[in-house]
C-alpha cells in the first residue's frame, strides 16, 4: 500500500512537471503549422494524466445557448464521464428555441453528432465540424437548413462560433476521440442549463413545449454521468429508452417504452465532481444578452447596427415565435 501511494505521488508530480514545463517552453505557433493537427495543450494532457483519463477516451459535447458555453466531457475508465474543459461560445445565431428553416439565422437545439466525415480541417472559418443538422426528427417535422457548424472566427448566422484558439482545442478533442475509435460523438444543444429554477424562469417562453426531452436528457446525465441514448418515434425524441425504439421519427412508438438508467449515488457523484479536471478556457462572449425578436432585426453577424432595439435582460429571454410541434416529448410511461 505504501508503495502504491508512492507511485501515485510520483505520477502527480510528473503531471505537474509536464504542465509547468509545457507552459514555460511551449513554442510560439509557426505560421506554417497546420491548425487541424495541433495536439491538445500540455496543461490539458497533464490534467488527463493526473486524473487517469485516457487521451483517446470517448468525448461528449454539451452546448448551452443562453450561457454561451460549450463543455467537453470524456469517459473515465469506469464509463462515467468527467468534465474536462468549458469553452466560451463567442457567438451563435438567433435566440432561444429550435431552428425551423433555412435563413432564419437560428442556431438549433436538440441532439446531434459529429462523425469523421463531418470534420472540416480547411474551413474558411479556421476549423469546423458539422453537427448534423437537420437530423431525422428535424426533417420529419419539416425543418430546413444545412451546414450548421462549430467553427472559429467568432462570426455566426446560425452556427456556434468559437475563437480560433478555442476551436483548435475542441477540434483536437474530437479528432483524437474519432481516431481512437469513437464513431459518432454526441453534441447535445440546450437553450440553457436546465435546472428547475431556469426552466421556471423561462416558463412563458413559446419554445418551452420543445424543451421536454432536453430537460429529461439534462437530468438523466446528472444522475448517471453517462451521455443519454436518444431514440426517435412518433415524431418525437425518446430519451434513454428501455425498449428498443430506433431512430425513425415516422415509426409508431411502442406501447410501453420505460427508461434505462444506471444512476450513481449522490455520494459517488460528489466524488466524481471533485475529481473532474474542470478546466476553463478564456475568451469573449458576444451574446451577453438574449434579445426579443424585434432586436434581432438589428443584429447581424455578431455585431449591432448603429440603432439596435434595446435588448431585454437575460432573465427575460423571448423566442421569436411559437411552435408547438417541434419534437416535444410527451410522457409515455408515468
Amino acid at each position: 500500500m505504501r508503495r502504491l501511494r508512492h507511485v501515485c505521488a510520483q505520477v502527480r508530480l510528473l503531471a505537474m512537471a509536464i504542465t509547468v514545463i509545457g507552459q514555460l517552453l511551449a513554442p510560439v505557433a509557426r505560421a506554417d503549422e497546420i491548425a487541424a493537427e495541433k495536439p491538445l495543450p500540455s496543461s490539458v494532457e497533464a490534467a488527463l494524466l493526473l486524473k487517469d483519463i485516457p487521451e483517446g477516451a470517448p468525448v461528449y459535447i454539451r452546448v448551452f445557448k443562453e450561457e454561451s458555453e460549450l463543455e467537453v466531457w470524456k469517459a473515465r475508465t469506469n464509463g462515467r464521464y468527467a468534465l474536462i474543459k468549458t469553452f466560451p461560445v463567442c457567438n451563435w445565431g438567433g435566440t432561444l428555441g429550435p431552428k425551423r428553416e433555412m435563413g432564419d439565422s437560428m442556431s438549433p437545439e436538440g441532439f446531434y453528432s459529429v462523425t469523421a466525415g463531418r470534420m472540416n480541417p480547411t474551413s474558411k472559418y479556421h476549423l469546423a465540424f458539422n453537427i448534423g443538422y437537420p437530423n431525422a426528427l428535424d426533417r420529419a417535422l419539416g425543418r430546413t437548413g444545412s451546414y450548421i457548424m462549430v467553427h472559429g472566427d467568432c462570426r455566426s448566422v446560425g452556427c456556434f462560433a468559437m475563437s480560433d484558439n478555442g476551436i483548435e482545442e475542441i477540434y483536437a478533442f474530437v479528432r483524437d476521440a474519432l481516431a481512437a475509435g469513437e464513431t459518432s460523438i454526441p453534441v447535445h444543444i440546450f437553450p440553457f442549463r436546465m435546472t428547475a429554477a431556469n426552466v421556471k424562469r423561462h416558463a412563458d417562453n413559446p419554445a418551452r413545449e420543445t424543451w421536454g426531452p432536453l430537460k429529461e436528457a439534462y437530468d438523466d446525465f446528472a444522475r448517471t454521468r453517462q451521455p443519454p441514448e436518444i431514440g426517435m418515434c412518433g415524431k418525437r425524441y425518446v430519451v434513454n429508452p428501455l425498449t428498443s425504439v430506433g431512430d425513425d421519427p415516422n415509426a409508431a412508438c411502442p406501447v410501453l417504452i420505460g427508461k434505462r438508467l444506471a444512476p450513481i449515488s449522490p455520494r459517488v457523484r460528489k466524488r466524481l465532481v471533485n475529481a473532474d479536471p474542470d478546466l476553463e478556457a478564456q475568451g469573449q462572449k458576444l451574446k451577453g444578452v438574449i434579445v426579443s425578436s424585434s432586436g434581432w432585426d438589428a443584429f447581424v453577424s455578431g455585431s449591432w447596427t448603429s440603432t439596435p432595439a434595446r435588448p431585454t435582460p437575460r432573465t427575460q429571454s423571448i423566442a421569436t415565435s411559437s411552435d408547438t410541434a417541434l419534437g416535444a416529448l410527451q410522457s409515455i410511461v408515468k
